[in-house]
């Protein structure tokens, strides 16, 4: 975040009327993720990054659902994050910025470099594979549902 406001300042003069600046700065972010990502492709990193994942500050939210809503969300939650990741880097950030951000169109097309046609296909796909994934994890779930079911009417 300091690295992409930092690019923005240094850069204020290329920002014109015409574009927001919440598109602008996204594009900068993108370009400075982008960066960082081939940076740590080039690195052999020798101790892996250690994170708090979205269950755990779930799990300690001052305003906790029902437990068993909790759980369900928590599992949902995880499958799609996961679906997300899974998906294709292309597809993965038009998803992320449309579904997830709110962005249209006109500011992905800016933020991304690729005509707003290219966007729109983009998204279409990603969210096609997106919704696969999430039938395969339900088919999963109810597979082993299913087999476990079975084995404890055997016993």
């Amino acid at each position: 975040m300091q690295e992409t406001l930092l690019r923005g300042w240094r850069n204020f003069d290329q920002l014109s009327e015409d574009i927001a600046v919440y598109a602008w700065l996204l594009k900068i972010l993108n370009r400075v993720i982008a960066d960082d990502m081939r940076k740590i492709q080039r690195r052999n990193q020798l101790a892996p990054v250690v994170t708090v994942d979205d269950h755990d500050l779930i799990k300690h939210s001052c305003s906790a659902p029902e437990p068993f809503e909790s759980a369900l969300q928590v599992q949902l939650n995880e499958e799609i994050n996961i679906a997300i990741m899974n998906l294709p880097e292309d597809f993965q950030r038009v998803v992320i910025l449309r579904d997830i951000e709110g962005l249209n169109y006109n500011e992905l097309a800016y933020i991304l470099d690729i005509p707003k046609g290219t966007v729109m296909s983009r998204l279409s796909r990603g969210r096609r594979l997106l919704a696969s994934a999430l039938i395969k994890f339900k088919n999963e779930d109810d597979s082993v549902l299913t087999k476990k079911n079975s084995g404890a009417e055997q016993s």
